[in-house]
């Protein structure tokens, strides 16, 4: 039973936590978290980097991965504790807006389908207006780019996506058909696959499965002139570091909705797309049967043949 006097306690606590983070803190500005997932806390990167070319100060990050925010010129400080208590504590008394984009319903399997850019819709929850650049941000050292650099006309690969904190099969492509483009590939390009130790192996490739941290995975991106992989994580890295990608959709959702318009974007166009489900699919993943692995290659060769050119970048008006 909680007594009056615990609540007396706890709410003078809370007072005094929230005046000392204020204070730790020089009493932020623009204090946001993401939901907790390392893709979605990603993504918040253009929502802090939007702020920052509008000169505001006092920027703040409620991490769950301060991997992300090592470097970065546009964090004013991160609030970060592995326990989840300690970290409230942290927070307290700060004001934090939410970077979301979507519902999800666990009874249908779906995801809200977004009616914008999923960059837009959580740059309007930060508070944002006017135009803005739909595309995250990494900032890595000297040091941490030169040791992602691994070899000559450097690819990077991924087989799968079955790492991520919500893994959706009909995200997944299929793995023979990934080996079947590193196998074209290798002969001229090093190929380093990259994801989780338990992604399907594909031989050929430089194998860092399960090997490289998420900055080591960035530097590796950073150096490769094209990225090969699914809707995800490493999807939105690469592009957080200007690496092209040739992204393989499938029909789960639509390019404009979630991806870049500097990647080649494959897409399964049928009837039920996008759908916005996570693991049912009633038609035996069509859209994702419909993309070939000679399709993906083409892909790659057109956006090979566009490296060193500046990556373009989608906008958005708010």
């Amino acid at each position: 039973m909680v007594t009056h006097s615990t609540n007396t306690a706890k709410r003078i606590a809370q007072s005094l936590a929230g005046w000392l983070n204020r204070l730790r803190l020089a009493s932020p500005r623009h204090c946001f978290e993401g939901t907790g997932g390392i893709g979605d806390e990603l993504l918040c990167s253009t929502a802090l980097h939007e702020w920052r070319t509008r000169r505001a100060q006092g920027i703040v990050i409620d991490s769950h991965h301060p991997a992300l925010w090592s470097g970065s010129p546009e964090v004013d400080a991160v609030i970060f504790n592995r326990n989840n208590r300690y970290r409230r504590w942290l927070r307290e008394g700060l004001s934090f807006a939410r970077l979301d984009y979507a519902g999800y319903d666990p009874a249908t399997d779906a995801d809200e389908p977004p009616a914008q850019h999923i960059l837009a819709t959580m740059c309007r929850r930060a508070g944002l207006t006017g135009k803005v650049n739909l595309r995250p941000y990494v900032f890595l050292s000297p040091e941490e780019l030169a040791a992602g650099r691994l070899g000559e006309n450097q690819i990077a690969i991924q087989s799968s996506g079955r790492s991520a904190a919500h893994f959706m099969r009909n995200k997944e492509w299929f793995p023979e058909r990934f080996l079947e483009v590193c196998d074209q590939l290798c002969p001229g390009h090093t190929v380093v696959q990259i994801g989780s130790a338990s992604d399907p192996l594909l031989a050929g490739a430089r194998d860092l499965r399960g090997q490289t941290s998420l900055r080591e995975s960035a530097a590796i991106l950073a150096n490769s002139q094209v990225f090969i992989g699914l809707v995800g994580f490493l999807m939105h890295l690469a592009r957080a570091v200007d690496c092209r990608g040739v992204i393989v959709f499938g029909g789960r959702e639509k390019p404009w909705q979630t991806g870049y318009i500097a990647n080649r974007n494959l897409t399964g166009e049928t009837p039920c797309s996008p759908c916005w489900l996570r693991n049912r699919c009633d038609f035996g993943h069509e859209c994702m049967n419909l993309i070939t692995a000679p399709a993906v290659l083409a892909a790659t060769e057109e956006q090979l043949h566009k490296v060193g050119q500046p990556l373009e970048v989608e906008t958005a008006e708010l």
